[in-house]
């Protein structure tokens, strides 16, 4: 018979371990003093974790064993985004304020790429990112209240395209003060500040 605890009426919360979290753990290899997990995004597949060294790990959830290690020279990991609608995408702010975004080409089984690098938000932290959840596009937020907008082509697409088209970045809008949120769902995007929140209309 399995003994179960009696949780006290004046508790709040509980937590509770389902089952072992050792493979994660030993698949993270968390174990220098050098490096310190700065953010983390969870997709379907993945469980993605960014550190101060600008290193990129994504952990596949199933079993926790398929991992892919993703290096930027741009500084340390501060935002991570996967997309919902097709887990083969990633995009990372690093400290310097630049955007990037990997297609991952798990299903070819080829190495992933940057597929664009974005510096419209240069020189600024940026402080949230979200995907569009029909399209390749990536929406950022940073701390003087600009969201902006990057629309991707896939990588067959980029390099079908002549090398002078310019993935297209859009400012969507500027708020009073740093962005603390984004969000997006059919065609609106909230854009939360310190003060307020902004629902948008972007297919208009």
């Amino acid at each position: 018979m399995t003994f179960v605890p009696v949780i006290p009426e004046a508790y709040s919360h509980v937590l509770a371990e389902f089952e072992s979290l050792d493979p994660l753990l030993t698949a993270l290899r968390l174990d220098s003093s050098r490096l310190r997990c700065t953010s983390i995004a969870v997709s379907r597949k993945w469980l993605a974790l960014g550190s101060t060294g600008g290193g990129l790990n994504l952990i596949q959830k199933d079993g926790w064993k398929q991992r892919l290690f993703l290096s930027h020279r741009e500084g340390a990991i501060s935002q991570i985004a996967c997309c919902s609608h097709d887990d083969d995408y990633v995009a990372v702010a690093t400290s310097q304020g630049l955007v990037v975004v990997w297609e991952l080409n798990q299903e070819r089984r080829g190495k992933p790429e940057r597929i664009h690098v974005s510096s419209e938000h240069k020189g600024r932290k940026v402080t949230a990112l979200c995907w569009d959840t029909a399209v390749l596009r990536v929406f950022v937020g940073d701390h003087v209240g600009k969201v902006s907008a990057i629309k991707l082509n896939t990588l067959k697409q980029a390099k079908a395209a002549a090398a002078f088209v310019m993935f297209p970045v859009q400012t969507v809008l500027t708020v009073d003060s740093c962005v603390v949120q984004l969000d997006y769902l059919d065609g609106r995007l909230l854009v939360s500040s310190l003060t307020r929140s902004f629902l948008c209309d972007t297919e208009r």
